[in-house]
């Protein structure tokens, strides 16, 4: 952060130029969130997001060169911004089974805000935008890559050992929460999609307990105890 400057003759305090880019920069990031979660990613014009922001499309364009650079920006600042959700809310839920289940309405409660809807019109984009393509993908494995680890180490705590199913059931978790989200925009009533949210809870506390079960029945019979079970390889999902 750079440094204020007081004048002291008006006893008014200057902002650097680096703290008034950085400031810039944040406000055409959420007005770029806010085009691309209500007219989508083709509609989202640079002018369209100078405008929302309040500055000249010239303005922009001195932050952010292209269209491309202010997309791959605001991914960045969504999956910024969602690592620290996900830290601070899983803070409420005791450290295993509890936390691994409650991660799913942590999921949710991020994937359904309008940053998680504007990320998504990215991801899909880069299918059909070639800058965006090229440049996309690196920053879209480092944000799976993230959340592979998160998930893994928050499905230790609760003694989960099958690290393939966990990554699986959060692959599918995430896919179908992802479509949750979007028939929610569409429809506007969160009533529209609570059976499927109901029964994506239901599967999760039956598969978790179903993986620590497993995990408990591998572990090593206590030496001088009788009748152990040997280990078994666990089951698919």
């Amino acid at each position: 952060m750079g440094v204020v400057k007081v004048d002291r003759r008006r006893g008014r305090t200057h902002q650097t130029h680096e703290e008034r880019s950085a400031a810039t920069q944040e406000r055409l990031i959420e007005a770029a969130i806010f085009c691309l979660h209500k007219y989508g990613y083709a509609a989202t014009t640079t002018t369209l997001v100078a405008e929302e922001a309040g500055f000249s499309r010239g303005a922009m364009l001195h932050q952010f060169g292209a269209k491309v650079d202010l997309m791959l920006a605001v991914a960045q600042h969504v999956v910024e911004k969602q690592n620290a959700f996900f830290r601070q809310a899983l803070k409420a839920y005791p450290r295993g089974r509890e936390r691994f289940v409650g991660l799913t309405d942590v999921t949710w409660e991020a994937l359904s805000q309008p940053a998680a809807i504007a990320l998504l019109e990215i991801m899909m984009a880069s299918r059909s935008d070639p800058d965006l393509a090229e440049r996309f993908p690196k920053l879209a494995e480092q944000m799976a890559q993230s959340q592979r680890e998160g998930t893994w180490e928050t499905a230790q705590q609760a003694g989960i050992t099958d690290r393939a199913t966990v990554e699986a059931m959060s692959q599918l978790n995430r896919a179908a929460m992802q479509g949750l989200s979007i028939l929610l925009m569409f429809s506007n009533d969160p009533n529209s999609i609570k059976p499927g949210l109901d029964l994506l809870h239901w599967y999760k506390d039956v598969l978790t307990d179903r993986l620590i079960t497993e995990a408990n029945e591998q572990q090593p019979p206590v030496e001088g105890s009788k009748g152990g079970r040997p280990p078994r390889k666990p089951k698919g999902v």
